[in-house]
């Protein structure tokens, strides 16, 4: 990727991340509804390593860092900031975490579970797995699409049901 791309990459992270800081009110005991979150990710660490017991045979690991938009314009995790970490076995099944993490420092986690792996696009299902703050005890569940744009930059479409008690 050339310097041009890594550096627009990095700019928008950084200036998506930063308008979280106008994030909507806090989330309320009792809220659940429908969730479309579009977000921007950037690769910031990658690894990946053949194995040798059949051709084609290769493990990867990465870590994405971005910001996740309420498709609504407001809301539940809108202008959060959105981490993944992932790991890919084309012999086995693929997964990883990601972690929203709204202006006040609450956070919402999720395990992913990648259900179709055709690059450039992954495509599966989340599930909450727990939250801080705002969103503790949070349930939910989903899926997602991420499209892969180059090395270090993708989008990600999550669409689902959440439940804050």
């Amino acid at each position: 990727m050339n310097a041009m791309w890594k550096a627009l990459v990095a700019g928008l992270c950084v200036a998506l991340i930063g308008l979280s800081a106008l994030s909507a009110g806090p989330a309320l005991a009792g809220e659940k509804g429908k969730w479309r979150g579009l977000s921007v990710l950037g690769t910031t660490k990658f690894e990946s390593a053949k194995v040798a017991d059949h051709e084609g045979h290769e493990m990867m690991f990465s870590i994405q860092d971005g910001a996740v938009f309420n498709a609504s314009g407001g809301g539940f995790l809108d202008r959060a900031r959105y981490q993944v970490v992932w790991m890919s076995d084309t012999s086995r099944a693929n997964g990883g975490y990601k972690t929203f993490t709204a202006a006040d420092g609450s956070q919402v986690f999720a395990y992913t579970n990648v259900t179709s792996a055709a690059a450039p696009d992954w495509k599966g299902t989340w599930e909450f797995t727990g939250g801080t703050g705002k969103y503790k005890g949070i349930r939910g569940k989903g899926t997602f699409h991420v499209h892969d744009l180059s090395d270090t930059a993708a989008w990600d479409i999550l669409e689902g049901e959440y439940e804050i008690p």
